[in-house]
């Protein structure tokens, strides 16, 4: 979520204060965000609408060790890749929806397998490409093995689960997925969309090459093969005013 302050020297995009802008109460806020298809943010009263997944601080380049000292004093989450470094954008509640309902079916599931998911809180790191960033939800199976700069960070995982939005979407079907397609244990990348009912499975097959699978209907099953797991469709996106809609 991007927010206004400096964190040694980090400069973050809100728009200047224009006083003769309309200022929203919180309530009015939450309004705007029931909106489909948009995604707000606000500040001190002041509402603009976040066009783009991550915007850069003032195309200054960092250090991995100035970004994790950077992330470790930030109350908000940041994405570096290649000496930059991008605020994340927050989520919204079909987004929180989803994930509560997916992620409390993974840690049951995988209860008692070598295999641990991890919610947004969780860094996760690729050092074949030096980015760091937070997915929604990741699948990490045998021993964490954690940077060997900081152990707050994991690398390796084995599943990565995005849930989409629509200022994110682009980014995490493209440049974030070739990103993340540099992972070498990793197996599966699933994106969930949360402005129709679509969900999206990338596994990697015995060539070597990524296959899709969709899932585009409220009875299916998504399978998981990788940690003998399925996920019902319709237990996606339970409490959602998706499934009201095709009903």
């Amino acid at each position: 979520m991007i927010k206004n302050s400096y964190i040694h020297g980090m400069k973050t995009n809100v728009p200047a204060k224009d006083d003769s802008k309309k200022r929203y109460t919180l309530e009015e806020f939450d309004q705007l965000e029931r909106e489909p298809g948009v995604e707000y943010q606000l500040h001190e009263g002041y509402v603009w609408e976040v066009n783009e997944s991550a915007l850069s601080y003032n195309n200054q380049y960092y250090t991995v060790e100035e970004y994790l000292e950077m992330e470790r004093a930030s109350p908000w989450k940041h994405e570096y890749y290649q000496g930059e470094i991008f605020a994340m954008s927050g989520a919204g509640r079909r987004h929180n929806f989803i994930f509560t309902n997916v992620f409390g079916k993974l840690c049951a599931r995988l209860e008692n397998s070598p295999c641990r998911p991890f919610g947004s809180d969780m860094r996760m790191h690729v050092p074949e490409n030096t980015l760091y960033t937070y997915p929604d939800i990741s699948i990490y199976c045998g021993d964490p093995i954690t940077t060997d700069s900081d152990e707050d960070t994991l690398i390796q995982p084995t599943i990565i689960i995005e849930i989409l939005s629509e200022s994110t979407r682009n980014y995490d079907r493209g440049k974030k997925f070739s990103r993340y397609k540099d992972i070498p244990t990793l197996k599966e990348y699933i994106l969930i969309e949360t402005e129709t009912i679509g969900v999206d499975v990338f596994r990697i097959d015995t060539h070597n090459n990524w296959v899709k699978q969709e899932y585009k209907t409220l009875q299916e099953t998504v399978q998981l093969p990788t940690v003998d797991v399925s996920l019902l469709m319709k237990d996606i996106y339970r409490g959602t005013r998706l499934v009201k809609l095709v009903k």
